[in-house]
C-alpha cells in the first residue's frame, strides 16, 4: 500500500482528497502548509505527494526540491486552480521543471487523479 502526503491550505480540499484516497485504500497524511509537510516528510517516507501550488506563506518550489532531496524517488503531483498563470500553463510547467512529475488543474477530477496516481506509482 502506497503512503501519500496531501498538502493544501484549504481544509475542504484536503478532506475530499483524503476521503477519496482512503476509499482507494491508501495510507494518507495531511498538511495544511509547507512547514508541516516538511516535518512529516522528515519522519515518514512517502511514495507520492499531492501538493497545491499556490498557498500563502508557502513556496511550492522549495517544498518540491526539499522532498526530492529527502526521497529522490518520491512522485509529486502539483495541483492548482491558480488564475492567469494556470490558464496559460506557465505555473504548472514551472512545477514540472522543479521536479513535479505531473500537474493537474482544480477543480480536481478524482478519476483523472486516480489514473495519474496509478501511472506514477507503477513506475
Amino acid at each position: 500500500m502506497a503512503k501519500i502526503l496531501v498538502i493544501d491550505d484549504h481544509a475542504h480540499i484536503r478532506t475530499i482528497i483524503n476521503e477519496f484516497l482512503k476509499i482507494e485504500r491508501y495510507e494518507v497524511d495531511l498538511a495544511e502548509d509547507g512547514k508541516t509537510a516538511m516535518k512529516l516528510a522528515e519522519k515518514n517516507a512517502y511514495d507520492l505527494v499531492i501538493t497545491d501550488i499556490i498557498m500563502p506563506d508557502y513556496d511550492v518550489f522549495d517544498i518540491i526540491r526539499g522532498l526530492k532531496r529527502l526521497y529522490p524517488a518520491v512522485k509529486i503531483i502539483a495541483i492548482t486552480g491558480g488564475g492567469l498563470l494556470h490558464s496559460s500553463g506557465e505555473l504548472m510547467d514551472a512545477c514540472k521543471l522543479f521536479g513535479a512529475d505531473r500537474a493537474l488543474p482544480k477543480p480536481l477530477d478524482l478519476l483523472k487523479l486516480k489514473e495519474v496516481m496509478n501511472d506514477l506509482l507503477q513506475k
